[in-house]
């Protein structure tokens, strides 16, 4: 329909919701029956989904008949906020559209792939296991929460669902039985840093990618593909449309292996944070080397190994300074 959404999870604290409802204006609240209360749903339009089924049913299904542009907003992810208040990700169509062609194409997704929607979906990795499914004519499965508990719960469905592809936070990889599972053609873990030795023992067999993005830049930034004869676990290479700048405190680029910042230059770049002018000023900077373009300043820390390739050292705000 040519607008944005904003997920809620019910699970989030009243406050949390309540903060994000505001900040966004939301207009339209969909949601079904005993989900959120009365008194949050109090400022806008709330339509159960439940009770409307007969109504909604007797709408047209043709195409709606829109023009709107690429760069319109897509949806809003509100993330933890250093003050404590989250903060709302203004994500365009461009971005998302990018970010399902680039990892669909890396990961080999076919149209008999059937990729396990594992993220919930108030994070920015389920939308990635979303676009990169439906853009290939796949199959997305979903699935109970119990049923994704990770260890046997999980391994269990990975079994009947007969996964082809998983994203994993690797804390959720280190607990799954390691069993065989014949039909798992690739695990992508993100979201954390992946200890080389849990690539090691889950790439026998599959492809094993280690994915590393900002929600500031759609999600997925560099794509690295495990390769067993290394001792480390890079996080690889940018997507398309993408530009991996790593500089130094006066923003002029650093040598091969010397440590920086990495400041990102994407088709898929956020337009800023909702509401957060000063702060979208101080995190989406106008590129040095490109004024036209914008480069987001990730506040982590990555140097590029001969290869090319790029190893993630942590965050800024972790470093400690002696003088």
């Amino acid at each position: 329909a040519g607008g944005a959404y904003v997920p809620l999870d019910p699970s989030y604290p009243p406050d949390r919701l309540r903060y994000i409802i505001e900040d966004s204006q939301l207009s339209v609240l969909l949601t079904c029956s005993g989900v959120l209360s009365p008194e949050l749903t109090a400022g806008c339009m709330a339509i159960n989904l439940e009770s409307q089924q007969n109504t909604i049913a007797e709408y047209s299904t043709d195409n709606l008949d829109l023009t709107y542009s690429l760069d319109a907003l897509a949806y809003v992810i509100y993330t933890s906020g250093s003050t404590g208040k989250p903060k709302g990700v203004l994500v365009s169509h461009r971005g998302i559209g990018n970010l399902a062609l680039a990892q669909s194409h890396a990961f080999g997704i076919k149209a008999d792939s059937c990729v396990l929607q594992f993220a919930s979906f108030s994070f920015d990795a389920s939308i990635s296991e979303i676009v990169m499914t439906f853009v290939a004519g796949a199959k997305l499965c979903l699935a109970t929460s119990e049923s994704l508990l990770p260890g046997m719960n999980l391994l269990e469905l990975l079994r009947q669902k007969q996964i082809t592809h998983v994203t994993l936070p690797p804390s959720a990889l280190a607990v799954l039985p390691h069993e065989p599972l014949p039909e798992l053609e690739a695990i992508i873990v993100a979201g954390e840093s992946c200890p080389p030795e849990l690539a090691a023992q889950w790439s026998q067999g599959r492809k094993f990618f280690n994915a590393y993005g900002p929600t500031e830049t759609t999600v997925c930034a560099t794509i690295c593909l495990y390769d067993h004869h290394n001792n480390n676990l890079p996080i690889g290479r940018p997507i398309a449309n993408t530009q991996i700048y790593i500089l130094d405190e006066l923003l002029q680029p650093v040598p091969i292996g010397v440590v920086g910042e990495i400041y990102i230059g994407s088709v898929g770049i956020a337009k800023g944070y909702l509401n957060r002018p000063e702060l979208t000023e101080q995190r989406f900077i106008i590129n040095p080397f490109d004024d036209s373009e914008k480069l987001y300043k990730t506040g982590d820390l990555a140097r590029y190994l001969p290869n090319g390739e790029l190893e993630y050292l942590g965050r800024i705000d972790h470093q400690v300074k002696i003088a």
